[in-house]
């Protein structure tokens, strides 16, 4: 599937390190399973075997080149077409920031050296382009056609619990509605993540 110039990027949904603080914490109460869920429902969803299999190479693809090059969508590797090794890039990021977070819950200062590795990650590729492409991604998996649907839907809803069921249980979105509920917190994670870790700030604030 080709991306689509009429893609528009959305407006952030955090503003702040106090909102991107308060999401964090919000978050990272749940089990750490709820986002990477979605990581593995994608991964089952888009039916690439060579993913798994680039996922499983990516340690050692790290050793060869830099993440940004990896992450730019124009390396050229053996056995791998170049949208691939983006892709799998972008998981094994995914799945890396998640792993880190949930380590501020023990250690919730940011300027810690085990986090050296997050932020060699949020520094080779921005938020934005982070979350268009995961978006790109869930597109591929539900198509153009859902994407659309499903935007117009929520853009009248109310956000209260009668809505969110109504949304569940709509015969036309509800094939991938589990999919496009993990992605909306993704971004919100994700968001939350670069503006934390990029901006000079207090220690992450744990409620528990």
């Amino acid at each position: 599937m080709k991306k689509n110039k009429n893609f528009k990027k959305g407006k952030t949904l955090v503003k702040s390190v106090e909102q991107a603080n308060t999401a964090l914490d919000m978050l990272l109460q749940n089990p750490k399973k709820n986002l990477e869920s979605g990581i593995s429902e994608l991964l089952e969803k888009l039916k690439n075997p060579k993913l798994d299999l680039l996922l499983d190479r990516y340690p050692d693809l790290l050793q060869e080149y830099d993440l940004e090059e990896l992450l730019s969508g124009n390396l050229e590797i053996t056995d791998a077409e170049v949208q691939d090794v983006k892709t799998a890039g972008l998981l094994s990021c995914l799945q890396l920031v998640i792993h880190f977070c949930y380590e501020l819950k023990e250690n919730p200062n940011p300027k810690d050296k085990r986090f050296d590795s997050l932020r060699y990650i949020l520094k080779s590729i921005n938020c934005s382009q982070f979350v268009h492409e995961m978006l790109f991604l869930v597109i591929t998996v539900v198509g153009i056609d859902y994407y659309q649907k499903f935007q117009q839907r929520i853009q009248n809803l109310d956000f209260d619990l009668d809505s969110a069921k109504a949304l569940e249980n709509d015969p036309e979105l509800k094939l991938h509605i589990e999919l496009m509920t993990w992605f909306a917190l993704a971004r919100l994670f994700l968001e939350s993540v670069y503006i934390y870790f990029n901006s000079p700030h207090k220690n992450y604030k744990n409620s528990t």
